[in-house]
């Protein structure tokens, strides 16, 4: 016969954030059929409440009947989370959370520890401090994590299925994930089932050096069942929702991999609602560590829902794991994969399907490698935003995309650049777009980045016909399409600065449009977006289902598709050159163009089906340099007008925001005040600190006399790692919305 327990009061250490009231319970007064009792924790424990063999809630209100025992466990707290960096910047250090670990299992060292475990939510099977096998686990309450590895511990996880309803407490320190591997820790998962329902709550979580090596298995991450209120008072509210800036919608991430972690996965499936599968997030440059951080083969992962395939039932795609097969169905909103920090992600003999991204690449020397894969994208297959460098490589790849292939991130808001190389490919073009009529092979763009996750709106501001031509100069892009036959345009519109797009089409054929353009935000039906628009993400609907994206009326409701979405119109070259080079290879021109240069084996290799006209700064034929004038052959004219557009220096030589979305300038000129933009270039990066760290390179022949902050402070980074390379971080004044230093030079 079962009875009520019912939880009457608690006494928290930390009351004043919802991410800590279910986690810091030092005492609780309960009633168990009317009768009262009253439990306390020791120093440095909290309290953990297991009803029927799950973990639950030990909230004051909550009421749970219990069907064979109920146990409220003081459990020692060993891992103490600190919030020093995202997702509290900004936030006042009196409402910052402290994060209490509690796990069903921790094993430090190789050892199990005791005091730290809540071993009474591990539930048939069998465990011991190298091994799980059998066993289930449930977590149906906040932030618990299920597994959690340290120091050094090689453990596996067999035939064993984790359920973690709830939402989680920070995504980036892995608290709530199912299982977790911290600190040089190595963790084999096969033959299991991962499955959560809650905002920020990981799956799997690594970190710190750890690698997770997961083969034959399931992680299926479902949104929160949060009341609107609920959704809308869950702290922190920086990570409870992807950003707005990377024009999608979501709550959770099935993997996140952080530092110079790895996750290793091999025939599985990986499904989120809405957000991102196989995410990394801040992590360790491949220049550091010198490993993938994500290496993943004959893997399914997409956005949208995941059931055991029903017969009869059409799917997406639909794999069979362990002699289950899943049906899998793309929908909601989010991205598949996701690098940032200079790592690199290889992916081999996978299908990714995403309603919107298949990819985002973020800061850094950032890579990835497709080979063998077929990947599905909704809107653009690949968006990179503030990088260094960085590379896609596909090989023997087929992608359907609806509007672009490769859209590169840059300019006034977040200076960027990134290479894609194409070899041996197909890219289809498929479903409705606003934006393009013939597809968009690659195009670099006007970053419209609105900034970190707490950002909610952006305000439309195109004005490339009002730009001036500028000395301040961004690192080029280069496209490189080999060894295929390929249809689609290639633009360049960046105007806030100079930035040349590089494209070489080597043994392929390419029909489409190459050209410099002016371009402008578009809605969902194409219409241009006046600017002063204001941008809003979605915030929640107090009718409808607010938090799952991918439920039938919880979709995308607000503006966030607009996010990242233009349209072209071809226009003389100003700051945005695209030079254009065939190597035994064919560009059939689909409309006029500009392009700063042109070089080609011989004049037939460009043809067009109605005439077209190409105007050009430089025309290299089979080694010859043509001079200005007017080249006609076939429906092809060329025009060469090598005239340059006379360029004031305005001393920029750098520009940004901060991951705290502050804005920086770096202004260079000598001791007279003359400006010079190139006399100094810039290594930095942008850390989830809120902080810039930066290397100042001057050019050759130029000494730097000084440099001083405005609106922030400079100091000598003491930094290890990854930021060890920098030599100097620039921080901003409390309050601060925008920076300039000022770099004198002789």
């Amino acid at each position: 016969m079962s009875k009520v327990l019912e939880i009457i009061k608690t006494e928290v250490e930390n009351d004043y954030t919802t991410t800590a009231i279910a986690s810091t319970v030092k005492a609780a007064v309960v009633a168990v059929d009317g009768a009262e009792e009253t439990v306390t924790a020791g120093e440095g424990e909290t309290l953990v409440l297991v009803v029927d063999g799950a973990q639950k809630n030990l909230v004051a209100g909550k009421k749970y009947d219990v069907n064979d025992a109920y146990l409220i466990k003081a459990v020692k707290v060993y891992n103490i989370g600190g919030p020093k960096a995202a997702p509290w910047i900004g936030a006042k250090e009196e409402e910052k959370a402290t994060y209490y670990f509690r796990q069903a299992l921790l094993i430090k060292d190789g050892e199990i520890v005791e005091d730290g475990s809540v071993k009474e939510v591990i539930v048939g099977g069998s465990y011991d401090n190298k091994k799980a096998e059998g066993i289930t686990l449930a977590a149906d309450g906040a932030h618990f994590n299920g597994i959690l590895i340290d120091n050094g511990t090689k453990y596996e996880i067999k035939d064993s299925k984790f359920t973690a309803y709830g939402d989680g407490g920070d995504d980036l320190a892995g608290w709530g994930a199912s299982i977790m591997a911290d600190n040089k820790s190595e963790l084999d998962i096969t033959n299991s089932y991962i499955e959560t329902e809650g905002a920020i709550r990981c799956g799997l979580y690594v970190d710190n050096t750890s690698i997770a090596n997961v083969k034959d298995s399931v992680i299926y991450t479902k949104e929160t069942p949060d009341t609107y209120e609920e959704f809308t008072n869950l702290t922190p509210g920086m990570m409870k929702r992807v950003p707005f800036a990377l024009g999608m919608e979501g709550t959770v991430r099935s993997l996140n991999v952080m530092a110079d972690g790895q996750g290793r996965f091999d025939n599985c499936v990986v499904v989120s609602t809405g957000w991102g599968t196989l995410s990394c997030d801040s992590g360790t440059a491949y220049d550091i560590c010198g490993t993938y951080c994500l290496d993943v083969k004959n893997t399914l992962s997409g956005i949208g829902t995941m059931e055991v395939a029903q017969e009869g039932k059409e799917y997406t795609a639909t794999k069979e794991i362990n002699g289950v097969t899943y049906g899998f169905t793309v929908g909601g909103s989010g991205y598949v994969t996701y690098a940032d920090s200079g790592v690199h992600n290889r992916y081999e003999n996978c299908e990714f399907y995403s309603p919107d991204y298949i990819q985002i690449m973020g800061s850094g020397r950032t890579g990835s490698e497709y080979k063998d894969c077929y990947l599905k994208a909704g809107h653009v297959a690949f968006m990179t935003q503030q990088t260094g460098g960085g590379t896609f490589e596909l090989t023997n790849t087929t992608i359907d995309t609806v509007d672009a292939l490769d859209q590169i991130k840059s300019g006034a808001a977040n200076t960027g650049f990134s290479n894609i190389i194409v070899d041996n490919c197909k890219v289809n073009f498929s479903g409705t777009s606003t934006r393009t009529k013939d597809g968009i092979l690659v195009e670099l763009v006007e970053s419209d980045d609105a900034g970190n996750p707490g950002i909610t709106t952006y305000t439309i501001n195109d004005h490339a016909e009002d730009a001036e031509a500028t000395m301040s100069e961004v690192a080029d892009c280069n496209a490189t399409f080999k060894n295929g036959e390929y249809k689609g345009d290639i633009f360049n519109c960046i105007y806030n600065y100079k930035q040349t797009l590089n494209v070489t089409v080597e043994n392929a054929a390419l029909t489409g449009t190459i050209s410099a353009t002016q371009a402008n935000h578009v809605d969902l039906e194409g219409n241009v977006v006046p600017n002063g628009t204001v941008l809003n993400a979605f915030l929640g609907s107090k009718e409808y289902d607010h938090c799952n994206y991918a439920a039938e009326k919880g979709g995308q409701e607000g503006d966030c598709l607009i996010i990242g979405r233009y349209n072209h119109k071809t226009a003389p070259i100003l700051n945005n050159p695209i030079n254009v080079t065939l190597k035994n290879a064919k560009w059939n021109v689909t409309a006029d163009g500009y392009v700063q240069s042109l070089c080609a084996d011989a004049m037939e290799d460009i043809t067009a089906d109605a005439a077209v006209t190409i105007t050009t700064k430089a025309l290299t034929v089979a080694g010859k340099a043509y001079e200005d004038g007017t080249y006609t052959n076939g429906n092809v004219t060329i025009v060469v007008d090598s005239t340059e557009v006379e360029v004031v220096d305005n001393g920029i030589a750098d520009a940004g925001q901060t991951y705290g979305n502050v804005a920086y300038t770096f202004i260079c000129a000598n001791e007279a005040g003359e400006f010079n933009s190139k006399a100094v270039s810039l290594k930095r990066q942008n850390y989830i600190d809120g902080k810039l760290y930066f290397k100042l390179i001057p050019a050759d022949g130029v000494e730097i006399v000084s440099f001083s902050a405005e609106g922030g402070e400079i100091s000598v980074n003491t930094e290890g790692g990854e930021l060890a390379v920098y030599e100097h971080v620039l921080a901003p004044a409390d309050g601060a919305k925008e920076m300039s230093v000022s770099i004198v030079i002789k």
